[in-house]
C-alpha cells in the first residue's frame, strides 16, 4: 500500500468502516450437530493492526459481541492441523478484561458455552466474565456446572440485561445428549425477573425431562414484587411445567408480554384464562403446550375451557390444543395469521364450520390435525377412523383453498411444503484459516505450533 492509499484507508469514516467490518465477521459453512458454534470473531483481529482509526472501530466490533466455548481446528504456520481449545480462549479473555477496564466496558453481549460436565473451570470463568463486564446487556449460557448454578444466578441478578438465553445443553454432541444436567427451576427464573427490570427477551431450556428436579437458588425465595419486570416482551421456557402459582407470578411480574411459549400442568386452565385477560391487549404470539402422557392421561375438564373468553386483539400466531381453545373461541382472534391446532374429531367438524363462517379473517397458514376423543376417565382412546380423518382434512383443504389459506396436516406432501416455505438458505462459505477435514479425528499439535487467534 503506497502513501496515498494508506492515507485514504486511514480517513474512511468510522460509520463506513463499521459497515465494512461487519461483512468481515466470521460466518461458518460447517454447522455442528447441535447447531451451536461459539467462536471469537477472528477475522477482525488483523484489522486491529492497520492504523489507529481502524484499530478503534475493529476493537469495538471485536469486543462488543463475544462468543466463547467451541473448539476450533485450524492450519498452523507449519501447515499442520492444530486444535484451539475454547476453554483456553475463554481464559485469555478473562485475563484481558480483568487487566483492562476499557476493553471490559466495550462488551455488550456474551455468548458462552461449556463442553465438560465434570470440570468447573469453564463455568467459573463465565461467572467471572459476567461480573467483570459491567456494560453487558445480552447473555447466552450453554451449560453450567451444577456447583456453579447459585453463583451464576447471583451474577445474572446483578447484571443490567435486556436479553437472556439459558440452556442446559452443553456444546458438542446432538441435542438431548448432554446428560441429565438441569438448569434453574421456574421459580428461580421468576426470581431472576424480579432483579432484571430492563429485560425484554428470555429464553430458557431448563431440563431434559419435564419432571426432572431443577436447581432452586436463593432467588426463588426472595419477596415477590409485582410489576418488577414490566419491560419483558418475549419469554420462552422449555423443559419444565408451569404451576398455577407460577403462571400468576409471571403475569403479575410482566403484564405486557407479547410473545409467550410455555407448557402448563393439569388444573392450570383457570389460571391461564385469568392471565390471558391480563395479556389480551399485548400478546402477538402464544404457544401453550400441555403434558404428554402417551395414549393415556386425564384431559383438561371441558367445563373450564376454553381459556380465551375475550378478544385477543393483537394475537397473530397461536399454538394451542383443544379444549384450551375451541373452534368457537377463534371468532375472538381478528388479527390471527398463523394457527397450530390439535383436537378431537368433533373439534375438526366444528373447525370446518367456523372457517366457512369467516372466523379469523386474516389467517393465512393453518396446521391442524384431529384424533379420536379421549374418555374423561383417562382410559384408552377409541380406534382411529382413517376415513373420517381424511374427510375432515379434505373439507379443511377445500375451505382453506377458497380463503387462500395454506393448510397442512398429516396428509401434506413434502412438495407442497417446499413450494410454500421454499428451500432453506445455505450458510455462506467462509474460512480464514479453518481446517475443513472434519472426517478425521482432531489431533492437538504437539510441536508447539503458533497461531495468532487468541485474545
Amino acid at each position: 500500500m503506497d502513501v496515498d492509499d494508506a492515507s485514504t484507508a486511514a480517513n474512511v469514516p468510522p460509520e463506513l468502516l463499521n459497515r465494512i467490518f461487519g461483512h468481515c465477521e466470521r460466518r461458518h459453512r460447517y454447522i455442528p450437530a447441535d447447531g451451536s458454534q461459539l467462536l471469537p470473531k477472528s477475522r477482525l483481529q488483523p484489522l486491529l493492526l492497520v492504523c489507529r482509526r481502524w484499530h478503534t472501530v475493529a476493537e469495538r466490533r471485536l469486543y462488543s459481541s463475544v462468543s466463547l466455548g467451541s473448539n476450533r481446528v485450524v492450519k498452523g504456520r507449519n501447515g499442520q492441523r492444530m486444535e484451539i481449545n475454547g476453554k483456553d480462549v475463554c481464559r485469555r479473555l478473562c485475563e484481558t478484561v480483568q487487566n483492562n477496564a476499557r476493553i471490559a466496558s466495550l462488551v455488550r453481549e456474551l455468548q458462552m458455552g461449556s463442553y465438560s460436565a465434570e470440570e468447573t473451570e469453564e463455568s467459573e470463568m463465565h461467572v467471572r466474565l459476567i461480573g467483570i463486564c459491567k456494560n453487558v446487556e445480552k447473555i447466552g449460557i450453554h451449560g453450567c456446572h451444577p456447583d456453579l448454578l447459585d453463583d451464576l444466578a447471583a451474577a445474572l441478578a446483578k447484571a443490567d440485561l435486556i436479553s437472556l438465553d439459558l440452556s442446559r445443553e452443553r456444546l458438542g454432541g446432538y441435542p438431548g445428549e448432554s446428560g441429565d444436567e438441569s438448569m434453574f427451576s421456574i421459580s428461580t427464573v421468576i426470581g431472576l425477573l424480579q432483579n432484571l427490570p430492563r429485560l425484554q427477551h428470555l429464553y430458557a431450556n431448563l431440563a431434559k425431562f419435564e419432571y426432572s428436579p431443577c436447581h432452586e437458588s436463593p432467588l426463588a425465595r426472595a419477596p415477590f414484587v409485582s410489576g418488577s419486570c414490566a419491560a419483558l416482551k418475549a419469554i420462552s421456557i422449555h423443559g419444565q411445567i408451569f404451576t398455577s402459582t407460577q403462571l400468576h407470578q409471571l403475569a403479575e411480574t410482566s403484564p405486557h408480554i407479547e410473545d409467550l411459549s410455555i407448557k402448563i400442568g393439569e388444573n392450570c386452565n383457570v389460571s391461564l384464562k385469568q392471565c390471558l385477560e391480563i395479556w389480551s391487549s399485548s400478546l402477538r404470539r402464544l404457544v401453550v403446550f400441555t403434558p404428554t402422557y402417551g395414549y393415556y392421561g386425564k384431559p383438561f375438564p371441558d367445563d373450564d375451557c376454553p381459556v380465551i373468553h375475550n378478544p385477543m386483539i393483537e394475537l397473530q400466531e397461536l399454538w394451542m390444543p383443544a379444549p384450551l381453545v375451541t373452534p368457537s373461541a377463534m371468532a375472538l382472534l381478528p388479527k390471527l395469521e398463523k394457527l397450530n391446532f390439535r383436537g378431537d374429531y368433533s373439534h375438526g367438524t366444528d373447525f370446518v364450520q367456523v372457517l366457512r363462517k369467516g372466523a379469523m379473517p386474516n389467517v393465512r397458514e393453518i396446521d391442524a390435525s384431529f384424533s379420536p376423543p379421549k374418555p374423561s376417565n383417562g382410559s384408552e382412546r377409541s380406534e382411529r377412523d382413517d376415513d373420517f380423518e381424511f374427510e375432515i382434512a379434505k373439507e379443511l383443504r377445500r375451505v382453506c383453498k377458497e380463503r387462500k389459506v395454506f393448510f397442512r396436516d398429516y396428509f401434506t406432501e413434502v412438495e407442497e411444503l417446499e413450494e410454500y416455505y421454499g428451500y432453506p438458505e445455505e450458510t455462506p462459505e467462509s474460512s480464514d484459516n479453518d481446517w475443513w477435514d472434519y472426517d478425521d479425528a482432531v489431533e492437538a499439535n504437539a510441536k508447539g505450533d503458533e497461531i495468532d487467534v487468541l485474545w
